[in-house]
């Protein structure tokens, strides 16, 4: 929000909807909702602040999400640990803290008599009554504080765990009854977005759920089943469970529930996972590791809860004691270490010596031969104690969850095939987490909550695709789909006269007969398709093997190329190994980095996978699409009438993305692409940097706007055959549309307050004078990340559904289940050749254009049709997809600039990684990134 000094903050407006689409086929769907006919008997809830924490400091680094009082707290390093493992121990602290709540709730009855609570496990407490110890004649709200023992949960030492609870009353009242004002369209706010109430709804119908041992709540709306998993390798295991929130709809409320996969450790010993995650690199652990596999190690385990398997009580017991790793020690650091058996033991031993013949021993009862590893880990610690354990006595606590962000392509490919779901399949699924796991019919909330049983049934409509144009050839798609079959590309790009192959392997892993039969191939169909090659028998590209050994292996590849053709190359073909694997990604964005920024040379990588899938001719196909648009040419276009507007005006397509670092020390990438053409063929894409902040916001996407209105006036000014001085008003579209992807609903208010203004602005500065250049404007934000999903209800009918039982491509949603007062709308555009197809959702924020929503979701559509890589519809428009892509294509021209960072004082920070530009080279071919 604004400082005092500027000006009072005036939210932007609220569009509203103004109607539903008619045109298409009409149809009944089902969705994977269920209707809320009664939301609650109580009109409101009160807001309770609870603090629980831990009375033991040795169970501190375990529980509480911040370290108090140790290096963890001003060192960097252990800074990143804690950012790596936020989202798990979070997830971790709030069951610990409904168990305690839960044992409060037992110790102390009187508390909570004929109260129902609703708790998410974080610091807000909500209740349907006074609690049971407020005094109600004082007017200040009490304040509860007591101890609470769990006795499953120790300390090293054996002892229970016990914790501080703290609770008292807030001045603040949830009303449920301003939900059906809401629902029911009478009013509107930004903040609906973050309204509490569904806090309290969505902590409710999780309760079920989270009070049985056998799932595991992650995250605020997605419950997993213990019993439903399935071994992938590296030491990772796939969950399989339920997503479920309260979403608004019109005139009812709507529990979303879908199932949903996430990967979680395998509750293995840890030398026994490190074993699986280093295969097949390592077959056996070595008792030292250089300093990249071990920061990889260290990557993964940081952060980590283990069981040791080696503390005994006095009575011989085990301890039931979880701690944290810091890092994987190698053997001179292990000399450096003391054992205490005990906190309060005054005696030491050196660590590696008091372990040896207990870990062997350990082994032996285990029924291994292997020897030990002298391997450990140090654990991490609240005070100045240094504890570290053999990594064979620890042993992973189950349910931990393994980032995404460290899954391998291989795990990738294994987590896809295994999570992919018919929508007969999905359809059951989804009622059985409704039953079963949430118990939706049998009101889990307490709060008189009625829900309907079955799958919430919706109008919709089938909207009629568009053809697709290629030279002297129409294409008529059928549920999306049409091949290229005999047809040929709109416009050919550059004559590919001088090209290079080279190979990153050594001849035995591709021979040369292999390779050289090829390129012939490829070479015949991009001439069949309609591209200018030069005649593959006269100017056979030279075909070069080499080892890939970083950036200089690109370098000296184009060297070759250059020396050979007597002349710049004017596009370069790698193939690389196509199993995906760390390797391969390493080699593929080294190419693209080297080759986009520093040489300024098209590139194509062609992935080679053990089926020789470049066999097919299909494949040549793909391929020959995709070195068509990098050199120029233009592959299929849309009837030019499905583009403009009703009044003939001629519309300037944007579309823009942003995407997010690993860590909070990187940039953020945010990219805008705009159409050139009449036809939104051609794309030209911007890309810049940004710290990151957690915002959404494309700061500088003024300046990119009018980098995209500046070549948009050039590339039209030379297809009209226009003077160069022509005046830009000549050139300029009257009509601007905007699809914004990456956009949660809380941050619509914000995005659209930052970025319609900047856009405005970079208009009228484009074209100053007496009259400024003012489009009018549509932006509107497309998305896939949400849960809805669209059964046919009649799937064996070719009326309602395809051969998968998906529901037909152009399948369209604006009622029941959309929003109540804004104008948004579900779209399916795309044929989805397995699993369950996901519909993008579609919200209009702005329109000054004043299109009908017929209007728009019929171009929205239209767009799907025009990706230029591919031969069927896809789920975003394709502008969209530009912006996506080139958001993931930047992510690899960012460059470390960190060298060697010393933290001088508490606020320093990393620099920020270098992003590097585009070769200038590269400008006159502004679908490079395909």
């Amino acid at each position: 929000m604004p400082d005092e000094t500027e000006e009072p903050y005036i939210p932007p407006p609220i569009l509203k909807r103004k109607g539903f689409g008619k045109e298409g086929r009409p149809i009944k769907v089902k969705v994977n909702s269920f209707e809320v006919t009664t939301i609650s008997k109580y009109d409101k809830f009160l807001k309770y602040n609870i603090e629980i924490d831990p009375a033991d400091k040795n169970i501190e680094a375990v529980v509480n999400p911040i370290y108090k009082n140790t290096e963890a707290a001003v060192n960097p390093t252990d800074k990143n640990i804690e950012s790596a493992i936020k989202r798990e121990r979070s997830d971790y602290g709030k069951n610990i803290r409904r168990r305690v709540l839960k044992e409060i709730g037992l110790k102390y009855e009187d508390w909570f008599q004929g109260v129902v609570i609703a708790y998410d496990g974080g610091s807000s407490l909500y209740t349907t009554d006074y609690l049971g110890f407020e005094d109600l004649n004082d007017s200040n709200p009490t304040v509860k504080e007591v101890e609470i023992n769990i006795k499953d949960i120790q300390n090293i030492d054996g002892d229970s765990s016990r914790y501080k609870v703290k609770i008292n009353r807030l001045d603040t009242v949830i009303e449920l009854t301003q939900l059906e004002k809401y629902i029911k369209a009478e009013e509107f706010e930004w903040e609906f977005f973050s309204d509490e109430a569904f806090n309290v709804l969505n902590a409710l119908i999780h309760k079920v759920g989270t009070e049985s041992e056998r799932y595991i709540q992650s995250g605020k709306s997605s419950i997993y089943d213990k019993g439903k998993k399935k071994i992938i390798n590296g030491g990772v295991e796939l969950w399989a469970g339920w997503f479920s929130t309260v979403r608004p709809g019109q005139g009812s409320l709507f529990i979303n529930v879908n199932p949903t996969f996430t990967t979680f450790y395998q509750p293995l010993n840890l030398d026994d996972f490190l074993l699986q995650y280093l295969y097949p690199k390592f077959r056996n652990l070595p008792s030292y590791f250089n300093f990249p596999v071990l920061k990889k190690i260290n990557d993964v385990l940081r952060g980590l809860l283990v069981r040791p398997q080696h503390l005994q009580t006095a009575n011989g017991e085990p301890i039931q004691t979880e701690r944290r790793i810091k890092k994987l020690l190698n053997t001179k650091q292990v000399a450096s270490f003391k054992y205490k058996p005990r906190t309060d033991s005054s005696e030491t031993f050196p660590l590696e010596e008091y372990f040896k013949n207990k870990i062997e021993e350990y082994l032996k009862n285990k029924g291994q031969s292997r020897k030990p590893t002298k391997l450990f880990v140090e654990i991490m610690s609240d005070d100045d104690t240094t504890i570290a354990w053999p990594i064979e006595f620890c042993k992973i606590i189950e349910g931990q969850r393994y980032s995404n962000k460290k899954l391998t392509g291989r795990q990738r490919g294994e987590i896809i095939l295994a999570a992919k779901m018919r929508p007969s399949v999905n359809e059951s699924e989804t009622i059985k987490g409704a039953k079963e796991i949430l118990q939706l019919q049998n009101d889990p909330t307490k709060i008189g909550m009625e829900v309907e049983p079955n799958l919430t049934r919706v109008d919709a409509r089938i909207i009629e695709s568009t053809d697709v144009k290629y030279s002297g050839y129409t294409m008529k798609p059928v549920n999306g789909q049409w091949n290229l079959r005999n047809v040929k590309f709109v416009e050919s790009g550059e004559r590919l006269e001088f090209w290079h192959v080279v190979i990153f392997e050594q001849s035995n892993w591709m021979p040369k007969p292999e390779a050289i039969n090829f390129i012939e191939n490829l070479a015949r169909q991009c001439e069949l398709q309609g591209m200018q090659i030069a005649r593959v028998t006269k100017n056979m590209p030279a075909i070069y093997y080499q080892q890939f050994r970083g950036p200089d292996s690109v370098k000296q590849a184009y060297k070759d190329a250059e020396k050979r053709l007597n002349k710049p190359p004017q596009m370069i073909l790698f193939i690389i190994p196509g199993e995906k694997s760390p390797m391969n990604t390493d080699i593929y964005e080294t190419i693209k980095r080297v080759m986009d920024t520093e040489i300024g040379c098209l590139s194509q990588c062609i992935s080679v996978d053990s089926k020789r899938n470049f066999r097919n001719p299909q494949y040549c196909a793909n391929l020959a699409l995709k070195i068509n648009l990098k050199l120029g040419g233009v592959n299929s276009s849309l009837p030019e009438e499905k583009l403009s507007l009703p009044d003939g005006g001629k519309v300037l397509f944007l579309g823009a993305d942003v995407t997010h670092p690993k860590d909070k020390y990187g940039s953020s990438i945010c990219a805008v692409v705009g159409s050139l053409d009449d036809q939104a063929a051609r794309y030209v894409t911007k890309y810049q940097d940004q710290e990151r902040s957690g915002k959404e916001e494309i700061l500088k996407i003024d300046k990119m706007i009018k980098e995209i209105l500046k070549d948009y006036c050039e590339y039209q000014r030379k297809k009209r055959d226009l003077p160069k001085d022509e005046k830009d008003e000549k050139v300029l579209p009257p009509y601007i549309i905007m699809y914004r992807d990456g956009v949660s609903e809380s941050q619509f208010e914000r995005v659209l307050r930052f970025e319609l203004p900047k856009i405005k602005e970079a208009c009228a500065q484009f074209r100053k004078g007496n009259k400024p250049y003012e489009p009018k404007i549509i932006f509107a934000v497309v998305g896939k990340r949400h849960h809805t999903r669209i059964f046919p209800i009649n799937p064996q009918s070719k009326n309602e559904a395809d051969r998968n039982g998906n529901c037909l491509v152009g399948t369209v949603i604006d009622k029941k289940i959309t929003h109540p007062t804004l104008n948004d709308f579900y779209l399916q555009s795309h044929y989805a050749n397995q699993g369950t197809a996901r519909p993008s959702h579609y919200t209009i924020l702005y329109d000054d254009i004043k299109l009908t929503i017929d209007q728009f979701q019929s171009l929205s559509n239209t767009l799907c049709y025009n990706f230029q890589r591919a031969t069927s519809s896809v789920s975003i428009p394709s502008p969209t997809y530009y912006a996506h892509l080139t958001c993931a294509r930047a992510k690899m021209y960012l460059v470390s600039s960190r060298v060697k960072f010393v933290k001088k004082d508490k606020n320093d920070k990393p620099p920020p990684p270098k992003l590097l530009k585009l070769h200038r080279n590269l400008n006159k071919f502004p679908m490079y990134f395909m």
